[in-house]
């Protein structure tokens, strides 16, 4: 899944109400940590700086939203 469709589901599942916010929630933040895996391993098998570069943007968007729906999901479990 691309990450754009990932941020998508994810600001969706942001302004949803309480009870299907927070399964929605660890859906998504999962299927982030899935990407994030897949990012990594594709960073390591690149080859070219540009490559380089192009992925390390999108795994730096990626970590960027699903830390902003980690806090979300914290702040409904009453953690944070």
């Amino acid at each position: 899944m691309k990450s754009s469709k990932l941020i998508k589901y994810l600001h969706e599942a942001l302004s949803q109400d309480n009870a299907d916010k927070k399964a929605a929630l660890r859906k998504i933040i999962n299927k982030m940590k899935k990407k994030d895996r897949k990012l990594k391993d594709a960073l390591a098998a690149a080859r070219s700086d540009k490559e380089k570069a192009a992925i390390k943007a999108k795994l730096k968007v990626n970590r960027a939203h699903r830390k902003k729906g980690a806090k979300a999901f914290r702040k409904l479990s009453g953690k944070e």
